[in-house]
């Protein structure tokens, strides 16, 4: 208990914290390799297509630039091949996001610093991600500073300029935070209060803004259309209609994924398109096929998705175990949404796939618990009921926007928080086992 006690006195240290988190990460990237099968996730060609092509620091359409200009700096040096480069750099940047994880605990409970940061250091989902490459890692380091910046703008220790700072860069990696602003700028409003609050919020949102401007402004003079990205229609047409459509009626996933595709190629008809005027093509699809569909479908396909994206373990996004023979999640079929992940587990996976997410599930399930008591007993605090509000609100965000899309690698967003509420459980644990063993003492 002793041994731990001092390890643990270290983490307090952010260099020492630091070195264990880049550490294990870096053991995890030797015994994995640094070779594409071992790194490549499905979209990462697309990715480095991005950053090798002359437009490297524009992204694309449907794609934020922060990424593929991250990838293209940390290449450049080194090669087109230089896989490892930008692996070993969003390890060392996933690393620093463990220190911030760690101050915001210390900032929302005295003590649930060093736990948090231990647990953020040894959380499978962040490692196993990291060494991905997928731009998700550095667009959660970007959250665990704005969660940082945001924790301290609550004790009054900070000022809204690096909330906006890192919430616009994590803007700048994924268009997925923008339809969270008006709950941010609520929030910090709520904070606040009057006149103070109101301009924190405008701070924020502005600074906010001045990230979107150039991808809005780049989309306007490109392509006529002042948007952010033109994902948004697509991914509703191939993704949640399809995953929808099988919760209402159990019309296997890549069947109505051909008929999107081919009612699309359909009205697109032949000649170039714009990427917005793709989008539109889907957005009209998506109107006349998925919102026809009942509001039971949507609730049924959204709760197997939340429970897969909660519970899925990260070890079944290492890219060997991602190619281990089996008949994937999204080709197995199944009456309703539970009992497709039934017959997953049941017949579609092998024994050694199995294994893998058995083993992922031993590690992760018991932090996820931890998580759901840390964030039971800051709703119990009123001085940290505001945490556990804002908690509530990002889990229920990042969950309601995947949807029904399932993956562990839709869980990382999340990752900051659990761990923080994870070190609060941990921290209370250790308090009332202190005060526990100072009445026996005293007795």
């Amino acid at each position: 208990m002793a041994q731990a006690q001092g390890v643990l006195k270290h983490l307090d240290k952010p260099a020492a914290l630091f070195a264990l988190a880049f550490a294990v990460r870096l053991a995890w990237l030797a015994f994995t390799g640094i070779s594409a099968p071992a790194t490549f996730h499905p979209d990462s060609p697309m990715f480095l297509a991005l950053a090798a092509g002359s437009d490297w620091w524009q992204g694309s359409a449907d794609r934020m630039p922060g990424y593929t200009i991250f990838l293209h700096l940390t290449m450049a040096p080194f090669g087109a091949d230089a896989y490892w480069a930008p692996i070993v750099v969003q390890m060392a940047i996933d690393a620093l996001a463990c220190i911030a994880i760690a101050r915001t605990a210390e900032i929302v409970k005295p003590g649930a610093g060093r736990s948090a940061g231990l647990l953020a250091a040894l959380n499978p989902t962040q490692i196993v991600l990291a060494a991905t490459m997928l731009g998700d890692t550095i667009f959660v380091a970007c959250l665990a500073f704005g969660f940082l910046s945001l924790a301290r703008l609550w004790k009054g220790d900070g000022g809204p300029a690096a909330l906006g700072f890192w919430f616009g860069l994590a803007l700048f990696n994924r268009a997925v935070v923008w339809p969270f602003l008006p709950v941010l700028g609520l929030g910090i409003f709520l904070l606040k209060r009057g006149r103070k609050g109101l301009r924190d919020a405008v701070i924020v949102l502005g600074i906010v803004a001045a990230f979107a401007a150039p991808m809005i402004l780049r989309n306007g003079v490109a392509y006529g259309n002042f948007a952010l990205s033109s994902q948004g229609p697509i991914h509703m047409a191939l993704w949640w209609y399809p995953l929808v459509r099988e919760a209402e009626d159990g019309t296997p996933y890549p069947q109505s994924f051909a008929e999107m595709r081919g009612r699309y190629a359909a009205l697109r008809g032949p000649g170039e398109r714009n990427p917005f005027d793709e989008a539109a093509i889907y957005r009209d699809l998506t109107r006349e096929y998925l919102w026809a569909l009942p509001p039971q479908a949507f609730v049924k396909a959204w709760l197997s998705g939340m429970a897969i994206n909660l519970a899925s373990p990260a070890t079944l996004m290492i890219p060997r175990v991602m190619k281990i023979q089996r008949i994937g999640f999204y080709e197995t079929e199944g009456e309703t949404p539970f009992s497709k992940m039934r017959n997953f587990i049941a017949e579609s996976s092998t024994a050694r796939y199995l294994a893998w997410m058995a083993g992922g599930a031993l590690i992760e399930w018991p932090v996820r618990l931890l998580g759901v008591l840390g964030l039971w007993l800051l709703l119990r605090s009123r001085e940290r009921r505001a945490p556990a509000i804002f908690a509530i609100a990002w889990i229920g965000f990042i969950l309601a926007v995947q949807g029904p899309v399932a993956s562990a690698k839709y869980r990382l967003p999340i990752e900051p928080i659990a761990m923080v509420l994870a070190g609060v459980a941990v921290a209370s644990r250790r308090e009332d086992s202190f005060t526990l063993w100072r009445r026996r003492d005293s007795v």
